[in-house]
């Protein structure tokens, strides 16, 4: 090792080395601040990823509660179609934030990767100026590298901070505008459900009062069920005249109801077909199913034939497949052999 002295017998080496040590830690300072924001931003960017794909989610089910929304009511479906074309249109908004933090995070990456290379490299300096206590040509060079680098990523992870945080106000009021169009539609589903609830609740009433005294009518949640004997002989499906009587009290009662409710509100009166499970085979039936599907249209048809409006009505056949009471005795499979009425939302 070579020795440096002046004429005066000043060591100024010592000075000037504990300077340039002071230099290196400020600089190792710095990179590890440079580290740490790396770390807390890392954190910050799987979190609002998570949270972009719970909204993804969210905007899915909204897609498909307007969907069935929309067959259940025509007027509803005008009011909200501008609703959902905005939601589509935030969704892609969404997906396009979603592009840019991917990209964020790839930047990101790569600037960790250089400053783990640069660290690495800033290490192996101090050891030459430790064993050699003094700074090479060389070594100033490569220090002005790498300080030309930690600015450059320190512009660099500025410009991403600003896009970063740009993205996160707009998520936050894409989530306000959906979470809006939420409440909307609820409150529309509501009021929508609301208006025929009390119709509903009128019909039950009326028919409740006419029909009380009969065994063979009984009332299931929100459905009138009569036996079939009522109706129709066993394995037929022509209507007896003591069932039309029962009819033209039920048709009664529905024409009644319609001048009451608004033409605004899409309701049908459903009736569904049901039998037993003993198995039919005869010249105008093959199954079950078909029995009770062509019980259910001769009641629509005689309803309709009594004034109701064909609009208004539904006829359905579940065959053997819904029973009330499960047990295989006689009293269950009476029970299953019914017809029923329920009135509901298109």
């Amino acid at each position: 090792m070579r020795h440096f002295r002046n004429s005066s017998g000043y060591n100024f080496w010592p000075s000037f080395v504990d300077a340039m040590s002071t230099l290196l830690i400020v600089v190792l300072f710095f990179l590890l601040l440079f580290v740490l924001a790396h770390y807390f931003m890392g954190r910050n960017l799987d979190t609002k990823n998570t949270e972009i794909d719970l909204l993804n989610i969210r905007l899915k089910d909204l897609a498909t509660e307007l969907s069935a929304e929309r067959k259940s009511t025509a007027d509803l479906t005008i009011r909200l179609n501008a609703q959902l074309a905005e939601t589509e249109k935030l969704a892609g908004e969404l997906a396009g934030v979603k592009d840019e933090n991917t990209r964020a995070l790839a930047q990101i990456a790569l600037m960790e990767q250089d400053a783990k290379a640069l660290k690495l490299r800033k290490n192996e300096l101090e050891k030459d100026l430790k064993s050699e206590r003094k700074i090479s040509q060389d070594a100033k060079a490569h220090l002005a590298v790498l300080t030309a680098q930690t600015e450059k990523l320190t512009a660099e992870l500025a410009k991403i901070r600003a896009v970063l945080d740009q993205a996160e106000r707009k998520d936050k009021a894409q989530k306000a505008q959906i979470a809006d169009l939420g409440k909307k539609l609820n409150r529309a589903l509501a009021a929508k459900a609301g208006e025929l609830a009390s119709y509903r609740s009128e019909f039950f009433g009326t028919l409740r009062k006419v029909l009380a005294d009969r065994d063979d009518i009984t009332i299931v949640g929100d459905r009138f069920v009569f036996q079939s004997e009522l109706f129709f002989k066993s394995g037929s499906a022509a209507l007896e005249e003591k069932g039309k009587k029962q009819l033209n009290v039920l048709a009664k009662t529905v024409k009644e109801l319609q001048r009451k409710i608004p033409k605004n509100i899409q309701w049908v009166l459903r009736v569904d077909g049901h039998t037993d499970n003993v198995p039919i085979r005869n010249e105008l039936y093959s199954s079950n199913w078909q029995l009770s599907a062509n019980r259910a249209i001769a009641v629509v048809q005689y309803l309709i034939d009594q004034g109701v409006p064909a609009r208004r009505l539904v006829a359905a056949g579940f065959g053997e497949h819904q029973p009330i009471d499960r047990k295989n005795t006689e009293s269950a499979r009476r029970k299953n052999r019914r017809i029923e009425f329920k009135l509901t939302e298109k």
